[in-house]
């Protein structure tokens, strides 16, 4: 990311992380980026101005022990993870997530969990003073317990100290800006690859469509048009297979040779893009139809007994005396709701 001419990178494989989703705000610019597990990395700085800067760097809210001084027009500068005769190494790691009584059901600066920022405040350069340690050591996350909901994520994870040549001092300087509002405040925010995916950030991975005999339905770029028209055609198709399953077409009824061609020339498509088709009877479908209307009507006939009954025992109620009725021996079928006319001719 570049801001206000100072450019920050994160370097992995000796490659730079791509960064996804930059948003610049004020003095603060942000992205995503993806990261991998156990894959080492390092942060590295450029000055494209002619003024003099102090750089702190912080992960998943640990910092690093040391700033580091940043002369104008300094390019490529490495911010490591050190301190006087020692230096660590940084990698990303997976959160080690269990469901054990002994782990952690609190994670320390768990909203700054996945963040690296790098915080650039403007300086005057002083005087060089003997060294002295800073005390800060930055320690790993152990395990956590999987009530804490960071399953999935990933953290950064330090390495054994490793000793290095040291001048034996470091720069005393001015500060013109405070560290809690800094000229620039870069923001790294990393995940793996297939959480950024789920949340939009990336785009997934194109993947091959099978064709009908389960190989690739792509066509190459230099093999010949099975037929005339097609070549203007098939990059169309292609297209949208790699961005949509394709979507199967029901089978549409035969019907007469006047039909099928005038149907060759239009798309019968109804106005929710599905084909308006009538679809095929398959053998034993009458006779299931058959046999579930018999079912219908007889429980219809017992549906209205039970409604007959209904009735005559509310009119009963209703009457003074009580008056014995039997329940109609009639037996009307299947009623719809029409006038039957019993009176005889």
């Amino acid at each position: 990311m570049r801001h206000r001419d100072l450019e920050v990178l994160i370097k992995c494989d000796g490659k730079e992380l791509e960064e996804h989703n930059i948003q610049v705000e004020g003095n603060v610019s942000e992205c995503y980026t993806a990261s991998e597990s156990d894959k080492a990395f390092n942060i590295r700085f450029t000055n494209h101005t002619a003024t003099s800067f102090a750089v702190r760097v912080t992960v998943d809210g640990r910092p690093f022990p040391r700033g580091t001084w940043m002369d104008a027009d300094k390019k490529d500068v490495l911010l490591d993870c050190g301190d006087g005769h020692w230096v660590r190494p940084v990698k990303f790691a997976r959160l080690c997530v269990t469901d054990g009584d002994d782990a952690a059901r609190e994670l320390s600066n768990a909203n700054s969990l996945g963040l690296i920022e790098i915080h650039v405040v403007r300086a005057i350069y002083e005087k060089r003073m003997p060294w002295t340690t800073s005390g800060l050591d930055p320690q790993n996350f152990g395990s956590i317990h999987e009530t804490v909901k960071k399953g999935g994520m990933h953290c950064v994870s330090f390495g054994e100290k490793q000793r290095i040549e040291y001048s034996g001092d470091v720069i005393q300087c001015l500060y013109t800006d405070q560290w809690s509002a800094p000229y620039v405040h870069f923001k790294f925010r990393y995940r793996p690859h297939a959480i950024l995916q789920a949340q939009g950030i990336v785009e997934p991975v194109a993947q091959p469509q099978a064709g009908p005999s389960g190989g690739n339905s792509s066509v190459a770029p230099n093999s010949p048009s099975p037929e005339p028209g097609a070549a203007n055609a098939a990059p169309r198709r292609n297209a949208q297979a790699d961005s949509y399953p394709p979507r199967k077409r029901p089978r549409r009824v035969e019907e007469s040779s006047s039909s099928s061609s005038s149907s060759s020339a239009e798309d019968p498509l109804t106005v929710d893009g599905t084909e308006d088709v009538k679809p095929r009877a398959r053998k034993g479908e009458d006779e299931d139809d058959a046999e579930d209307l018999d079912a219908l009507k007889a429980q219809m006939r017992a549906i209205r007994r039970k409604i007959n009954k209904a009735q005559i025992r509310k009119s009963q109620r209703g009457q003074s005396s009580a008056v014995k009725r039997e329940p109609s021996p009639i037996e009307v079928g299947d009623f719809d709701g029409g006038v039957i006319d019993l009176t005889e001719d």
